[in-house]
Order: C-alpha cells, then structure tokens, then sequence
C-alpha cells in the first residue's frame, strides 16, 4: 500500500509538473519570429517612439493555500501593478477550479508611453491555489516634434493649425477655407482637461497666435469653443460655445482633420503636440501599434524564458486525478 501511495503520488507531481508546463506554453502560444517584432518595434520608430528594455517582465509559477489567497492577491497587485478591476478578476480563483485571464493597462507618464500586460493560469487543487503568470512593463520615451512657433506651459507643448507665431499681435485669415490635419500623437486641447484653467491663463491669454480665436474641443458636449487671445481686450473668454465655421472632416469620434469654412473670421485650432499623458486608448494609430508591439514582445520575451514547445496536455488532467484519489483513498489492506 505505501508503494501504491507513493506510485500515485509520483503519477499527481509529474501531472501537475506538466500542467505547469502547459500553462506557461499556453500563456506564450506561437513565438513570434524575430522579423515580426524588428518590423513592428520599426512601426513604431517611425511614430516616434523610442521603447526601452522591458523594465519587469517574467513568467512564473506560484502556489498559495486557498486561506491566504485572499491576503495574497493583494500583494500580487502591488507588484505587478494591478487595477482594482483587475485584483478582483484574480480574487476570483478561489471560486474556480481553473481559470485565465488577460489584462492590458495602458501607461501614461510625463514624456512617456507604454503598457503593462499580464497573462495567467489558475488551478485549485487539494486546498492550494496555483498561479502561472507572465507579466510585462514596457515603455518608451515620446518624442515631442520639434516644430517651431510652440508655448510649454506645465511640461506639456502647444501650438496652434494653421501654424503661426505666438507672439503675432495682428489677425490673420490664411485659415479661411482650409483644412489641417493632426501631426501624429497631437490631440485637440480639451476644456475638460485637468489644467485647462491653467493653459488659458498661459498659453491663450498670454499670447495672440495671429489670430482672433482659438478653438478647443469640449468632448462631454461634442462642441468646439472658441477663446480671444491676446490679441483682444477680452483674452481668455469663450466668444462662441460651438464654433460653426471649423468643424471636423468625417464623422469619427476622434477626428484628425478639420475645415475651417468661414470667409473671414481669424481663428485656429489649439492642440498639444505629442504628448505620453493626452493620447487616447486604444483608437489611436499610436496606442495601437504600441499595443500590437507589445503582445509581441511579451510573447517572445516569455519564450524566451519558457526554452520549451508547447504541451498538449489538459488543463483538468491532474485536478481530476488529484480529486480521484481523494474520493477513493488507497486501502491499508
């Protein structure tokens, strides 16, 4: 009878061995070869975006009693920086048998962009929580386009379109009938931003952008206000709630292009040039590619750490096994 024991539960470690296997073959799936990643880590160049050494990326396996996962998963949180969404969806394994899931967090910082990504496994068995997980946090450093005729006002860039000077006191009209186009990762300052206050004291106010106006967006009301700049007594206040003669090209929620059609009213389009904290997730050509980049690498880098192929093995194999020998224990006899 203890050889019988012994024989089985050498039989469960090896099939929960390759249950590990298999969860972090799973979570890898098909390396991507090394010229998918080169050419769209190049995609990404060409957007101006410089990514950095992955900065946590592994693939692991852990094992907590069903006791203290409640008390654990708190920790995995932190370290693996985990939303609150995303710790209760962990939470959850003590529920389960098995389980996966899949989560992607975009990174937004000063100067920077990036994503985190954190794939993983679940099995309970015999009052124990396994854990198999492969996580990833990649930046890369944003390229803020150096063009002329910009104010900096709390580490951020601005412009207007059509470009002009700042500084310019008089009221132009070469906007009149044309249209412009958003240089890429620039976006159109939103009055709902947190420092609008402050960017209208700094950026409007303070300066006449050869013009009379300037326009922003107001996403919560889908209308374009406009604002006097320096160039009027009344700088800073909004002179139209919706401004009707410059309006989006197309019919997307997030246009890129706009038509100023009016004959001879001086205004411009205020916008914030590439900046990590203003891009949009994930409808951006931008975050998307960041995005496909990313999958990739974190694939390629678990791989890398896994150095096997993938198992066929089923998920339930040994929890069936496990839960088997303890309906029909091995009898002294």
């Amino acid at each position: 009878a203890p050889q019988i024991r012994a024989l089985c539960s050498e039989s469960f470690r090896n099939r929960f061995k390759e249950w590990i296997s298999w969860a972090k073959s799973d979570i890898v799936g098909e390396k991507p070869c090394d010229m998918e990643v080169a050419k769209a880590e190049e995609d990404l160049l060409q957007l101006q975006i410089s990514v950095d050494p992955p900065e946590y990326a592994v693939l692991e396996h852990v094992g907590y009693s069903v006791e203290k996962w409640p008390h654990v998963v708190p920790v995995l949180a932190k370290r693996l920086q985990l939303t609150a969404d995303e710790q209760d969806e962990l939470l959850l394994a003590s529920m389960r048998h098995s389980g996966q899931g899949y989560f992607q967090t975009p990174i937004s910082e000063p100067g920077r962009i990036g994503l985190r990504i954190t794939s993983y496994r679940t099995s309970q068995v015999d009052g124990e929580i396994h854990l198999v997980y492969g996580h990833l946090r990649l930046t890369g450093s944003v390229a803020v386009q150096e063009k002329p005729h910009t104010i900096r006002c709390r580490g951020r860039t601005f412009t207007v379109l059509p470009e002009a000077s700042p500084y310019s006191s008089t009221d132009g009209t070469d906007m009149c009938g044309v249209t412009v186009t958003l240089p890429h990762g620039a976006t159109v300052v939103d009055t709902s931003d947190p420092d609008f206050a402050e960017i209208c004291s700094q950026v409007i106010v303070l300066h006449g952008w050869n013009a009379d106006l300037v326009s922003c967006r107001n996403a919560k009301r889908n209308t374009w206000p406009a604002y006097l700049t320096a160039n009027s007594v009344a700088a800073g206040s909004c002179r139209f709630e919706d401004l009707g003669f410059m309006r989006p090209v197309g019919d997307s929620p997030l246009p890129t292009s706009f038509k100023f059609t009016g004959t001879s009213t001086s205004v411009r389009l205020l916008i914030e040039l590439t900046s990590a904290g203003q891009l949009v997730w994930p409808t951006t050509k931008l975050s998307l590619q960041l995005t496909h980049f990313g999958e990739l690498f974190a694939r390629k880098h678990w791989a890398k750490q896994l150095g096997v192929s993938a198992l066929t093995s089923d998920i339930g194999g040994f929890e069936e096994e496990k839960k088997q020998e303890k309906q029909n224990p091995v009898s002294g006899s």
